[in-house]
């Protein structure tokens, strides 16, 4: 990936909005995988788009007001937003307003950087999103495979709910989902979630997930006779 992470901030003064920036995460995570299907252009490490109210520019006068700021692969934008009228939001009316500034924030970020290959980039991504209806859950995994002539595909899933986040496999025949089976399950905002799972094989009579050793319960095996009679 060319940018290693796009994230989305909250505050309120000097208070940050945790649960508001944890809530979040998924739209953020959504956003950098939408850019980096794009993007080509020289590597951004971290790009923070942060929601500041009045009360927050006050008390930091310093802070550059609906502007960017790049610095070494950073790439941060302190946008302004009216926190009242963002608290009387519904969940869907909040999170199209997160990613129409958000996209404002990039096409600005653009052009203060000379990136033309982000601009384009936060174009896909902003309709893309829109298309998926903002919909953050992705596959994470995938492996094709055959059992004694039939295709199977089966997926790791990251998925986004209200409570957190999970990890799902799924088996699909004929592009119809043939079984499933909950993994795991985190605290919003965990990044690690979404880099410990390494790998997907299939071993003769069972699907192996790898990952990172610390993981206890990976690699995790399961077996053919859990979807497959053949």
């Amino acid at each position: 990936m060319r940018i290693g992470r796009t994230l989305f901030w909250f505050s309120d003064g000097d208070e940050q909005l945790v649960s508001v920036n944890d809530d979040f995460f998924g739209i953020g995570t959504l956003l950098n995988r939408l850019l980096n299907e794009k993007y080509d252009g020289r590597k951004i490490t971290f790009i923070n788009l942060h929601f500041y109210p009045d009360k927050t520019f006050a008390l930091h006068p310093i802070i550059p007001k609906d502007a960017p700021y790049y610095y070494g692969g950073h790439l941060s934008y302190y946008g302004w937003y009216n926190l009242k009228l963002f608290n009387l939001m519904n969940w869907n009316e909040k999170k199209l307003f997160v990613w129409e500034k958000g996209f404002a924030y990039l096409k600005q970020s653009a052009e203060f950087t000379k990136n033309e290959k982000l601009l384009e980039a936060a174009q896909y991504a902003y309709s893309k999103g829109l298309e998926m209806n903002l919909n953050p859950d992705y596959r994470l995994l995938d492996l094709d495979f055959d059992v004694s002539g039939q295709k199977f595909r089966a997926s790791l899933w990251i998925n986004f709910e209200d409570d957190g986040m999970s990890s799902l496999l799924s088996v699909e025949k004929d592009t119809t989902v043939i079984f499933e089976k909950p993994i795991d399950k985190s605290r919003k905002g965990i990044e690690y979630f979404l880099v410990m799972y390494k790998s997907l094989l299939f071993d003769e009579d069972r699907i192996i997930i790898k990952g990172d050793r610390d993981v206890e319960y990976l690699p995790l095996r399961v077996p053919l006779s859990e979807f497959c009679n053949t």
